[in-house]
C-alpha cells in the first residue's frame, strides 16, 4: 500500500451491539478490586534510582508482577507505563529512566513473572476464546488498566505526567487501556496488533494469528464463535474511543502484524492530536529494525519534555523514518 493511500484506508468496524456495555461493566468490576500494591526493594541498576519489584491484584484477583523504577528525588517526574510483546515479558528500560522519567512495567497474566493460569494448549490467545467473558484478552487489558491505577496510588504527587507505551501485543493492550482510562497524558504505540481480525488472520504467518488459524483449521465449526469473540478485542474499535494525544509507529513490511491491519487501526483513532511515523520493517531480523530507535528517541523526548504545541499539525502528522 502506498503512503498516499494511508489517510483513506478505513475498513468498516463491525462492533458487537453491546461493545460499550461490555467494557463499561468490565472496567467497573476492575474498580471494585483494590490493587493492594506491594513493593520489594532491589539493588538499583544505577546511582540515584530506586528499584522495586511490584505486585498488585488485577481483574479476577489475579496477581500481576512488574517493577517500579523511580528517581530518588521528591519533585514530580514524568512516568512511563509499559508492558511487553506476545509470548514475552517486560525488560527494565534503564535508558528511559536515564532520560529523566520514572517507570512502571508489568508482565501480563500468563506471561513472564505474573500469575500463570490454566492456559489453552494451542496458544495464549486461545485461552477462553469461545466467549468475550472468558477470553484471557479481557483480563490482560485490565492488567494494564490496573497498572495505571496502581501507578497513581504509589506515586501520588510525584506524578507529573503519564505516558502509556506499548509495542505489538503491548500496543494493542495499550489502545484498550487508553480507551478506558482517560487520565493518560500521552499514548505511544508501535505496530499495534489485534486490529481488523479477518485481514490479519489472512495475512499473518506467525504469532497469535498463526495460533488462531491452526485452531480453526482443526475446528472449522467454531469459526463464527471465535470471530465473534475477537470483535470485542478489535483495536480498531478502541482506537475510535481514544482521545489522548497519540503517536503511532507503523512498520510496512511485517509478517507477524500486517501493516494493513495497523493502518486500519490508525485511521479509526478519534484523537485530534495524532502523529504517525512510517518505518520500513517490524518484527524482523532486517537491519532496518534499528530505525525503531529513532522512533523511541522522538517519543521519549516528548514524554520527558511535554508534547509540543504544534503536535499533530499537518506538517508533522506523517513522517517516514528511513
Amino acid at each position: 500500500m502506498s503512503l498516499a493511500a494511508l489517510d483513506s484506508f478505513s475498513p468498516l468496524r463491525n462492533e458487537p451491539p453491546d461493545f460499550d456495555d461490555f467494557w463499561t461493566s468490565t472496567h467497573e468490576q476492575l474498580l471494585e478490586i483494590d490493587p493492594g500494591p506491594t513493593l520489594a526493594r532491589q539493588k538499583p541498576p544505577a546511582e540515584g534510582l530506586i528499584y522495586d519489584r511490584l505486585s498488585y491484584r488485577s481483574f479476577g484477583n489475579v496477581t500481576i508482577n512488574g517493577y517500579l523504577l523511580t528517581h530518588d528525588v521528591a519533585e514530580p517526574r514524568p512516568l512511563i507505563v509499559h508492558s511487553h510483546g506476545y509470548n514475552s515479558q517486560y525488560d527494565v528500560m534503564l535508558n528511559w529512566a536515564n532520560s529523566g522519567c520514572n517507570l512502571l512495567g508489568i508482565d501480563f497474566r500468563g506471561f513472564g513473572r505474573s500469575e500463570h493460569l490454566d492456559m489453552a494448549l494451542g496458544g495464549y490467545i486461545l485461552t477462553g476464546i469461545n466467549s468475550a467473558h472468558t477470553s484471557i484478552l479481557r483480563g490482560a487489558a485490565m492488567d494494564l488498566t490496573q497498572a495505571l491505577r496502581t501507578a497513581r496510588l504509589l506515586l501520588g504527587t510525584r506524578l507529573e505526567s503519564t505516558t502509556l507505551y506499548g509495542f505489538s501485543f503491548g500496543g494493542g493492550m495499550a489502545l484498550m487501556a487508553g480507551a478506558l482510562d482517560r487520565d493518560v497524558d500521552f499514548m505511544v504505540v508501535g505496530q499495534p496488533t489485534l486490529g481488523w481480525h479477518s485481514e490479519r488472520l489472512r495475512l499473518s504467518s506467525a504469532g497469535s494469528s498463526a495460533e488462531i488459524n491452526r485452531y480453526l483449521s482443526c475446528k472449522p465449526g467454531e469459526r463464527d464463535a471465535v470471530m465473534q469473540t475477537l470483535q470485542y478485542f478489535d483495536t480498531m474499535h478502541f482506537a475510535a474511543r481514544v482521545t489522548t494525544p497519540m503517536m503511532i509507529g507503523i512498520g510496512l513490511d511485517d509478517d507477524v502484524v500486517p501493516s494493513r491491519s495497523v493502518m486500519a487501526v490508525t485511521n479509526h483513532v478519534a484523537a485530534p492530536d495524532l502523529e504517525l511515523r512510517i518505518l520500513p520493517v517490524s518484527h524482523s531480523d532486517d537491519p532496518r529494525e534499528s530505525l525503531w530507535a529513532t522512533f523511541d528517541d522522538e517519543w521519549l523526548e516528548m514524554a520527558r519534555q511535554g508534547i509540543p504545541a504544534e503536535f499533530g499539525s499537518a506538517q508533522r502528522r506523517v513522517a517516514s523514518l528511513t
